[in-house]
């Protein structure tokens, strides 16, 4: 390579065998490196820039050393009106050049953004990182550019892998759901009503989408445990025996027992096995208090105890809604999570359209 014309530009000069003793170290490293003075000068780049510029037909003499890199971003500007790509890389190299300018002027110690740029055979990802070069002198800043391409090619494969996984667990799911609805109707609609409740509770406590999904299937079969239970003992009208109350209390175990050789990605044989606890640990059928109950465990309990009082029941008409959540003001802290409460009271003052699950 031959160099630049460095005979009216003596700082110029210095800088670049400044930037010459830095060869090796820079020429083993797989980013593309440029090293540039305090001007934005690049004053070196190493042999990945080199091998960069030519697959990509560079046309920038001696691979750009001797131009100011403010410059070729500013260059980056002149976008097409209407150009969504062009606009794009109008936005980065802004954002770039400003960011350059703050660790110039050491009022930035270190920048990184990911940005993409497709070549005309594939698309591809780079990380610009941007730091002040850490020896005295007149090398001023290291600008790097990152392949991430096999990376991101990685996480989109991950994440469409995570996709269908999460997919086949909702499916299986609905299953269950469909298989408890055969046999008790009424069960099917209490958790169906119950999974839209604390879809809303989780997204006013500002659960992740992930965690919302997971909830929301646990909650869809938190009553599974039921199927071992006799029809006549579920749809009874009158008040139930010990003994039958009892078997009525083992359904959370039961549950437990179906669920818990599965594989979810979420914890839902807890929420199953737990929905029933409280906070006091005077739930069942553990006895668990506080942390101890999973917090998707919590969620569902409030959800559960005010579908239960506000909807028909074997035995009694549905309750008004002030008796649910008296229930639920009553108990918070105490029984309920404070948190999960102040969430459902939100979420009343505020009405959705029934969510489809």
């Amino acid at each position: 390579m031959n160099g630049p014309d460095l005979s009216t530009r003596p700082a110029l000069s210095r800088a670049c065998l400044e930037a010459r003793a830095f060869q090796p170290i820079i020429d083993a490293l797989t980013a593309h490196v440029a090293l540039l003075d305090g001007d934005a000068t690049i004053v070196g780049v190493n042999a990945a820039w080199m091998r960069y510029a030519d697959a990509n037909q560079g046309h920038q003499a001696d691979y750009g050393i001797g131009l100011n890199y403010l410059a070729l971003l500013e260059g980056v500007q002149g976008c097409v009106p209407g150009d969504a790509k062009s606009e794009e890389d109008t936005l980065i190299a802004r954002q770039v050049a400003q960011d350059l300018r703050e660790v110039l002027s050491g009022r930035r110690e270190k920048f990184q953004l990911e940005y993409p740029c497709p070549s005309p055979t594939e698309s591809r990802w780079f990380l610009v990182t941007i730091t002040p070069f850490p020896h005295p002198g007149q090398l001023r800043v290291v600008v790097a550019h990152e392949d991430l391409t096999a990376l991101k090619q990685a996480q989109e494969t991950t994440l469409r892998q995570t996709a269908q996984l999460a997919g086949a667990f909702s499916s299986t799911v609905d299953a269950i759901a469909l298989f408890v609805e055969k046999r008790d109707p009424y069960t099917a609609g209490h958790q169906h009503q119950v999974a839209v409740l604390c879809e809303r509770i989780a997204r006013r406590m500002g659960l992740d989408a992930a965690r919302r999904h997971g909830l929301v299937l646990g909650a869809k079969i938190h009553d599974i445990g039921k199927i071992a239970i006799p029809a006549d003992i579920l749809g009874k009208a009158g008040r139930l025996s010990p003994p039958e109350l009892e078997i009525i209390r083992s359904h959370p175990e039961t549950g437990y027992d179906i669920l818990r050789g599965i594989d979810f990605p979420w914890p839902i044989a807890d929420m199953v096995y737990q929905h029933h606890e409280r906070l006091d640990g005077s739930g069942y059928p553990q006895g668990l208090q506080g942390d101890a109950i999973c917090l998707e465990a919590r969620i569902i309990a409030v959800a559960d105890v005010y579908d239960a009082i506000t909807s028909h029941r074997p035995y009694r008409p549905a309750r008004p809604m002030e008796t649910g959540l008296c229930e639920l003001m009553n108990g918070r802290g105490r029984l309920y999570d404070s948190e999960v409460v102040d969430a459902f009271i939100a979420v009343m003052q505020t009405p959705e359209k029934t969510q489809q699950l």
